[in-house]
């Protein structure tokens, strides 16, 4: 590696700042991993302001990182963003210029040293971001301060999300980097705190968008969130109450009352908060204290909220929620039921799942007469692809019970490729082939694969398919068409040899000359395409 020149300090110092605050978590592990398995081909600063680097990947990549404009940044790999080859040679360039890569890494991921500072009235310079060690002793043991100091640090950071959520990035960052050190337990909650109040800020900063590009905004922020979402499901899902400390109980207390204190119904939500909300309960479920108080709680609020006439969402959830958690079904779906049904749809094929899971048949079926009963209504809902692998799945593991196949029928045409594949895969060609017939799918529109399957081990039951799409053919009465006849008729004449079935072939050939004696033009293409002679 060589450089011409280095940056100063100050470039640098605002190169990983932008660094921090723009490129996915993701990105910059993995740019670190590259970075130590010596991907990092060459490095090198032109005129003092920009840093250019080759990677090799996949193809040998260039990267340029522009400190004037660190927006005009690129990479020439197929990834539209901010990459991990962008990080890699960042990690590069600092290890020739004398910097320790595993301190730069550490501040990207938890902001350990980036402190901003802002001058206050009198000209003294006050810390807004500190290090773990600096406030670790305070926050481990004041969980119910968590959230509060979080807010006076970061509370409008939201207000810099005009365009991106990425200033919330290495707001995140910083916040995991406190209690980096701390037992286990504590920095998994605290991690969870640390999530849901970044969620909150991006909740911020998409209420504040115009209504016009709001659509805009909710694609480019919902993308941004999604592993922060992901990371707080599973950090939920390692939750075992029964060997929670004080101290944790304490901060799962604290954690529940996030979601107590939210307007969960409030209306242009970015993301669906009662799902957060599961993903903690699905845990503290299983502590029957815990959900006594709990379920006291909601039927209060509740009761409140239908008084007043609002219309509620969320309680009657939570409420179908805890009630399947104790088995009773028929509660939860009466609960579900008052509800507006894509709003809990997902949620039913939630506990439905469980119920095919455990082959509690008779619970399974209560649930799937719900949401057929609300798809049929309702059928772009998010829950109709999940209850047609479920009445796939029930059909296979209990093929004595019609109704799941009722099910799938019911919805025809909508549920044609899930049926169809279904049939495919329990082997009943038969059925297939009608369902073929009835939608008017011809041979040469099916997969090439699945039709040598079939002509392999059922080539019977393609005749019918051939016969209706030659018929087809020819009713357009053109050349067009008997030209596609005939070539469907050589397919088909195939699979009647294959069988030895000669004579049958004849006769059908001799039927379709018949019927069609007056069509010249398809006598003259039957000929030419020597189906007669």
């Amino acid at each position: 590696m060589s450089t011409f020149f280095q940056l100063d300090e100050q470039r640098l110092r605002g190169l990983e700042t932008m660094l921090a605050s723009s490129m996915p978590l993701p990105n910059i592990e993995q740019g670190w991993d590259y970075y130590r398995r010596e991907k990092v081909l060459s490095v090198q600063v032109m005129d003092g302001t920009a840093i250019y680097g080759t990677v090799r990947d996949t193809d040998i990549y260039a990267v340029t990182l522009d400190t004037d404009d660190f927006a005009f940044s690129t990479c020439t790999c197929p990834y539209n963003g901010y990459c991990k080859h962008m990080a890699a040679v960042f990690y590069a360039y600092n290890a020739y210029a004398g910097k320790s890569p595993d301190e730069v890494h550490n501040r990207l991921l938890y902001g350990t040293e980036l402190i901003e500072a802002d001058q206050d009235s009198e000209g003294k310079t006050s810390a807004v971001l500190g290090t773990a060690d600096s406030t670790e002793g305070k926050l481990e043991d004041t969980s119910e301060h968590w959230l509060e100091e979080m807010e006076q640090l970061h509370g409008e950071v939201w207000r810099q999300c005009r365009h991106s959520l990425h200033p919330l990035q290495s707001v995140l960052s910083a916040l995991k980097g406190l209690s980096k050190s701390w037992d286990e337990g504590l920095r998994r909650l605290h991690w969870m705190h640390a999530i849901l109040f970044v969620i909150d800020q991006s909740e911020r900063a998409y209420s504040a968008t115009d209504s016009y590009s709001r659509y805009y905004y909710e694609m480019a922020f919902a993308r941004m969130t999604e592993p922060w979402l992901n990371h707080y499901h599973e950090l939920a899902a390692e939750l075992i109450p029964d060997q929670l400390s004080k101290a944790e109980l304490a901060a799962v207390d604290n954690l529940n009352q996030i979601f107590h204190e939210r307007d969960m119904d409030r209306e242009q939500q970015l993301h669906r908060w009662e799902t957060l909300y599961f993903s903690l309960w699905a845990k503290l479920v299983e502590h029957k204290a815990w959900r006594a108080k709990e379920e006291t709680w909601l039927r209060k609020k509740l009761k409140a909220g239908s008084q007043n006439g609002h219309p509620l969402f969320f309680y009657p959830m939570a409420l179908a929620f805890l009630a399947f958690a104790e088995n009773r079904d028929e509660e939860a779906i009466e609960l579900l039921s008052k509800t507006v049904f894509n709003r809990t749809a997902l949620l039913a094929s939630d506990c439905a799942l469980q119920r095919l899971e455990e082959r509690d048949w008779k619970k399974l079926e209560e649930w799937l007469s719900y949401l057929y009963a609300g798809l049929t209504i309702e059928r772009k809902s998010r829950a109709f692809g999940p209850f047609l692998s479920m009445c796939r799945l029930a059909d296979v593991q209990q093929p004595d019970n019609p109704a799941w196949q009722e099910y799938l029928i019911s919805f025809l045409p909508f549920s044609y490729s899930a049926l169809s594949e279904h049939w495919l895969d329990r082997r009943k060609y038969e059925q297939w082939a009608d369902l073929q017939l009835l939608l008017g799918i011809e041979p040469d529109e099916m997969d090439i694969q699945v039709v040598r399957e079939i002509a392999k081990d059922a080539p019977r039951t393609l005749y019918p398919l051939y016969h209706q799409a030659i018929e087809g053919a020819i009713r357009l009465r053109n050349r067009q068409g008997y030209k596609q006849a005939v070539k469907l008729m050589k397919k088909l004449e195939r699979l009647y040899k294959a069988e030895k079935q000669a004579d049958k072939w004849s006769r059908y050939v001799n039927g379709v000359v018949r019927k069609h004696q007056r069509l010249r033009a398809l006598q003259e293409e039957l000929w030419r395409g020597k189906i007669i002679t």
